[in-house]
């Protein structure tokens, strides 16, 4: 998603530089722009938060899990049906 050289950017800009945020460091222009953005749209806000939250969360039971020595795997259903949910929501 192209977001240089803008000042202002999208709802859907900014909800992708978040998640964007979880998995790389963002560019020096990237935050800056998510940080603008973030000032005025309180619903990227809450979006941020929750993304955060969930992250922290999921490291956590992560952690807890790892400690136990529990592997936890999907089975090869599993991954077919979390493939074909996704393959749903990616064509509507």
């Amino acid at each position: 998603m192209e977001t240089q050289g803008k000042m202002m950017i999208t709802c859907k800009e900014a909800t992708f530089l978040i998640s964007k945020e979880q998995q790389d460091k963002l560019r020096l222009s990237e935050r800056f722009q998510l940080k603008l953005h973030l000032l005025m749209c309180k619903y990227c806000r809450r979006f941020s938060a929750q993304v955060s939250f969930m992250t922290k969360a999921i490291g956590r039971m992560k952690k807890r899990i790892e400690q136990q020595g529990v592997e936890v795997k999907l089975t090869d259903e599993q991954k077919q049906r979390m493939n074909k949910r996704l393959n749903d929501l990616k064509n509507n």
